[in-house]
């Protein structure tokens, strides 16, 4: 495998590469990067977790033209979530170009910022298809100086209806430009896409296999009756923190993390039917460690990327293998390891089996678990609350300015201070949960970089 020196990237880019610990590429990286700065278009296939963001986005990066304010570079993923995720890993990428700006459109996000940020547009781009098509109508975002577009997800572009919206945005580009298409899978729709968006692609697969090698796969034989009970008794016999149960309902996902709450375990559920902030507020308590367990929807299966997310348990089975290789991908990335935990009925056994995935590195029993959950509910790592700043960067805010505050007025020490996400205008610190009132109340009352600020704790 070659080194990201050999795929002959900027000096920026692989400075920023060395800050990030990425040292060796991804196959799919190893493989695009070259065909993506040579001009060429590219077809890929890419495993879940198989680094397919930076194999766009550090050739997008070295292409861009800083001094240039328009839009030259556009990708297009197919939820909110996957926007704001493509979005950060493209400015961690950029870090080193101080002159890019990097911004998202989507739906739940107001019309009005997004329109008055294009006063100075963005150089990058990404975008859903909805949003993307209601800016084209409404005529307030240019796109001629696009040159190069990436399809992200496209089987989930196409699986959530945006046929039209993909076209009337695709008739709004240049002719001459480079087109990068990632797909899981390669259905006949995501085929004729590729035909219709690209020009003479190179077609590239990162892997034949579809579940990383460096997941552990244990499977758990149940009976129907006995689901909930098991999937309790195994969330409590593990490290729970950084776990995604998936459930094939809404109903189902609620009703599992209510149950988890009344056994004393911090669980939320995450779906389609909630609300964009609670969803919003949900994946930022679970990716700073505030909540240790989400229960979730096939939403979450794609676009999930949580750098301590370590276990995935498929609470219920899909009604296909591919949801459930999504599913079991969000864990394992990048070469992490990562371990999938899946409840097995006997008609469950049965869909295992014609998907060729029944072979697991062990298997467990709902007696087995039961006996490890009351001798482990003492070992949980400590619990995390979140604190809500109401300033950010716009407000001239850094991560160290909050450490700097929480160590000053609240006597926390470094150490005990968690995940922080400074945001546009609001801020928020993970903190011991016995502290977490404490430091609140004594963060409101002191400063942040010699202002006061609004503090309150996130329930």
């Amino acid at each position: 495998m070659p080194s990201f020196k050999e795929l002959k990237l900027s000096p920026a880019l692989l400075q920023s590469l060395q800050e990030l610990n990425y040292t060796t590429p991804t196959p799919i990286q190893a493989e695009a990067i070259p065909l993506l700065l040579k001009g060429q278009d590219v077809a890929g296939q890419a495993e879940t977790g198989s680094g397919k963001t930076a194999a766009f986005g550090l050739p997008l990066l070295q292409r861009i033209n800083a001094d240039l304010q328009q839009v030259q570079a556009l990708v297009l993923v197919p939820t909110r979530e996957l926007a704001v995720q493509v979005r950060q890993v493209l400015k961690q990428l950029a870090k080193q170009l101080p002159q890019l700006k990097i911004s998202a459109f989507y739906g739940g996000h107001a019309f009005s910022q997004e329109r008055a940020s294009l006063a100075h547009p963005p150089q990058v781009l990404v975008a859903t298809p909805g949003r993307l098509t209601d800016h084209l109508s409404r005529r307030t975002l240019d796109l001629s100086y696009v040159s190069y577009t990436v399809l992200d997800e496209a089987d989930k572009l196409l699986e959530m209806g945006f046929q039209e919206e993909l076209d009337m945005i695709m008739d709004a580009l240049p002719r001459q430009r480079q087109t990068a298409l990632f797909s899981a899978t390669m259905s006949e729709p995501v085929k004729k896409l590729i035909a219709g968006s690209l020009q003479n692609p190179a077609f590239i697969v990162a892997s034949a296999n579809a579940i990383p090698e460096q997941l552990r796969l244990i499977g758990i034989k149940i009976e129907y009756h006995d689901r909930k009970k098991t999937a309790t008794n195994l969330l409590q016999s593990i490290q729970h923190a950084g776990t995604v149960v998936f459930c094939n309902t809404r109903a189902t996902a609620d009703e599992l993390a209510v149950e988890l709450q009344e056994l004393g375990v911090t669980a939320k559920a995450l779906h389609g039917g909630m609300e964009q902030p609670d969803r919003d507020k949900t994946m930022t308590l679970f990716r700073n460690g505030s909540i240790p367990i989400l229960v979730a929807t096939d939403l979450a299966a794609r676009g999930l990327d949580i750098d301590k997310l370590r276990n995935i348990v498929h609470y219920e089975l899909p009604d296909d293998a591919a949801p459930y290789l999504h599913r079991s991908g969000r864990t394992g990335r990048a070469g992490k390891n990562g371990t999938v935990y899946t409840l097995v009925t006997a008609r469950d056994e049965q869909k295992l089996h014609d998907w060729n995935l029944m072979q697991m590195d062990e298997w467990l029993t709902t007696e087995s678990l039961g006996k490890k959950a009351a001798a482990a509910k003492a070992g949980q790592a400590p619990a995390f609350a979140t604190l809500y700043i109401a300033g950010g960067r716009k407000d001239k805010i850094s991560a160290g300015d909050i450490v700097g505050a929480l160590i000053a007025e609240a006597g926390l020490t470094a150490d005990q201070i968690g995940k922080i996400e400074v945001q546009d205008r609001n801020s928020f610190v993970a903190v011991p949960q016995q502290q977490a009132e404490h430091a609140a109340t004594r963060l409101s009352n002191g400063k942040i970089k010699g202002r006061r600020y609004k503090v309150s704790l996130v329930l």
